[in-house]
């Protein structure tokens, strides 16, 4: 799907910014500041690359006030650059939009509420009693479970599994091979063996929620599993039975939550960040890669556990110390209460 083309100007009252330079300069596309031709938009967001200004082909780029004297060619003012490329791209989407109209192949059961202006691609199951919203698209072989809800302009992308009784929000994206709904990890030990604890509850994702690809949400065991509005999901990422995720927090790839932990409000967690169960992270928390998170904290803040790259024979050294410091905490101990016997002799 190609998308328009719009005017420096135009672009400009769009994000409700300042122009300068050709206002009626067209732009079509979007690139790397490096890279770009005199159709595209750009935007400058790091300091370290305003060299750049001078040198770019691109038709318009978005910059801060502080740098825009070193424009070279057209611009925009804005305050977040970076903010504002993410409102452009949206503007020059090109991601392709199936028809609005139900693929013959698809099995839609005839208890089903299919909203206006659907678009359903080849091979998609619908369940029984399944509502879907107004502007939907799902893609092709999706399938969706019993008594699911399908909230309006949302799209599900090809090969997503949505289980019964999965409520979806407002404006979500559901990337490919998502599976929302599949039962929690629920297990009770008898003389060794396990038995299996079937998942009553569900997962309720609020509006505008972002799912990546091979995500995996589990149902509740008893209470639902619940996504908050804006909350954003990365590829590969696996939130646990009765977890609890706050309204605009966000996980990047390879994130693991355990079972019935809550996360705050506006949190952020790098990749493959590990949460273990029943644990309480509070708003605003933002945990750096590869850590792993083992205790609750009350309060907002930056935390961390894995370490940074290191050549090879300093990791292997520094491990050997690591086993040593128990025994390194002892010494240390017994040294200082000697010091601290001498002092005390001394001023005796």
């Amino acid at each position: 799907m190609a998308s328009r083309d719009y005017t420096v100007a135009q672009i400009a009252q769009l994000l409700d910014a300042q122009y300068v330079g050709d206002g009626e300069h067209i732009i079509s596309g979007l690139a790397p500041i490096d890279k770009a031709s005199s159709q595209d938009i750009s935007f400058l967001s790091d300091n370290k690359y305003q060299s750049q200004l001078s040198t770019t082909q691109a038709g318009c780029v978005l910059v801060s006030d502080a740098v825009k004297s070193q424009l070279k060619t057209n611009g925009i003012i804005i305050q977040d650059p970076y903010l504002g490329f993410a409102r452009v791209a949206q503007l020059l989407d090109t991601t392709p939009k199936p028809p609005q109209e139900i693929h013959p192949s698809a099995i839609v059961h005839e208890s089903a509420s299919i909203g206006e202006n659907v678009a359903i691609e080849p091979g998609v199951v619908i369940g029984e009693g399944v509502q879907i919203g107004d502007n939907v698209i799902i893609g092709a072989n999706t399938t969706i479970g019993e008594s699911a809800k399908i909230g309006a302009n949302s799209r599900l992308y090809a090969n997503v599994s949505i289980y019964h009784r999965v409520v979806l929000g407002e404006n979500c994206v559901i990337q490919s091979g998502a599976i929302i709904g599949a039962d929690g990890f629920g297990y009770a030990n008898e003389q060794g063996q396990w038995v299996r604890i079937p998942q009553t509850g569900s997962v309720i994702l609020g509006n505008e929620v972002d799912v990546g690809a091979n995500a995996c949400i589990d149902r509740g065991a008893l209470n639902d599993t619940i996504i908050g509005n804006g909350v954003k999901i990365d590829n590969l990422c696996h939130i646990a039975h009765n977890v609890v995720i706050g309204e605009h927090t966000a996980m990047a790839g390879m994130t693991g939550i355990a079972g019935s932990t809550t996360i705050g409000k506006h949190c952020t967690f790098s990749g493959r960040s590990s949460i273990l169960g029943h644990l309480f992270i509070a708003d605003k928390t933002h945990v750096t890669a590869c850590s792993l998170i083992n205790r609750s904290n009350k309060e907002p803040g930056v935390f961390s556990s894995g370490t940074g790259m290191q050549d090879n024979k300093t990791w292997r050294k520094n491990v050997a110390r690591f086993r040593q410091l128990d025994e390194m905490a002892k010494q240390l101990k017994r040294l200082q209460k000697q010091i601290d016997d001498i002092k005390g002799g001394a001023n005796s």
